[in-house]
């Protein structure tokens, strides 16, 4: 069906959910997992498998298995109504969730790394060096500083909102810019001295 065959509320829900299908397509998530996160973005509140089921046209199975994913994801939350056994859903829709969300997952890859890289090192500890071995020190060693940064990152910015952290930022990038524009006409009177 196209827009012009659609009641103008249809033909826009259809383009928000048309953009998490692309979305989720640029994630690796299949079509109903963006069409799902789409129709929770517009849903007035949360909503049930079956309710998503109805609204999608997918099956309660495809929606469940998605859900499920989405969830993992930290790109939905279930939800319980009080007297209701059944799950529902909501999207995340502040970025500040999102965000944080997404920290705490990054937090635990890095963990997950970094108990690797222990192990690993480990493993290599007693025997005999070789030049594969060291390669793979020195790699593992590599990864080590990379986690530590990542860790450090998602420390640095736990505390703060994303409103926060913009400001930050644009502050940083507006003293930047300054410090910029200041050594450049440094250097353009120093040029202008040495020529006078």
């Amino acid at each position: 069906m196209t827009h012009e065959e659609m009641s103008p509320e249809e033909a826009a829900k259809k383009c928000i959910i048309d953009s998490g299908v692309q979305v989720a397509k640029m994630w690796g998530i299949s079509d109903a997992g963006g069409a799902l996160r789409g129709s929770l973005t517009l849903a007035d509140g949360p909503m049930s498998m079956d309710e998503l089921a109805e609204e999608t046209g997918y099956s309660k199975s495809t929606v469940s298995t998605n859900m499920t994913f989405l969830e993992n994801q930290g790109v939905v939350r279930r939800v319980r109504k009080p007297g209701d056994k059944r799950n529902y859903y909501v999207a995340m829709q502040n970025i500040d969730e999102a965000f944080k969300a997404e920290n705490k997952k990054i937090r635990q890859m890095m963990h997950i790394h970094l108990a690797a890289i222990d192990e690993a090192e480990s493993i290599l500890e007693y025997v005999e060096r070789s030049e594969e071995i060291e390669r793979l020190c020195h790699r593992f060693n590599s990864m080590r500083e990379e986690c530590a940064k990542a860790r450090k990152l998602i420390d640095l910015v736990r505390p703060f909102t994303m409103d926060e952290l913009i400001e930050i930022m644009d502050r940083e990038t507006e003293a930047k810019s300054e410090e910029k524009r200041g050594n450049r006409e440094r250097t353009k009177q120093a040029r202008d001295d040495l020529a006078g």
